[in-house]
């Protein structure tokens, strides 16, 4: 097996101060990847195990930077409308980058077991008062069980 700070995970958010995730006050790490493909599915942003690119049309200006600076043609504003067509996007992040009001991000990122870990220990002290602690979500964090194995075993 590799070495903790080697190994990396797809992860799509972190919560803190979840409070229906388990007993106490908790923080959920939510992982990317999941087979079951629920139709249901509270958080369908994690059934993709890659990246991948969101757009919240609410906070779009419709400015067209994206559109100029994006190689693979995803954006396109016609008739006073963003049309996104995701199945084109490669994760490069460029019209992220030139986004000013924030309407398009990444969903996921790689992180390591030592990143986690400094981030959920930023609540331990919440853990010990409430009775709470970490809940792994998804997405299903079994697919990536390398990963959360090292996870669960880390100091």
């Amino acid at each position: 097996m590799k070495d903790n700070k080697d190994i990396k995970a797809m992860i799509f958010d972190i919560q803190k101060f979840c409070l229906h995730d388990g007993p106490g006050i908790r923080t959920t790490v939510f992982f990317k990847g999941c087979n079951a493909r629920c139709k249901w599915c509270h958080n369908p942003e994690s059934i993709s195990k890659n990246k991948q690119l969101s757009f919240d049309s609410a906070k779009c200006v419709l400015c067209g930077e994206c559109e100029k600076i994006c190689p693979q043609h995803v954006h396109e504003i016609e008739d006073r409308k963003h049309h996104v067509y995701f199945n084109k996007c490669i994760s490069c992040g460029k019209c992220i980058d030139v986004c000013i009001p924030d309407a398009l991000k990444m969903i996921g990122r790689e992180m390591t077991v030592s990143e986690i870990i400094h981030e959920v220990e930023k609540d331990k002290k919440f853990y010990e008062e409430s009775g709470g602690g970490v809940t792994l979500s998804g997405g299903e964090c079994t697919l990536q069980f390398e990963f959360v194995e090292k996870l669960l075993k880390a100091d």
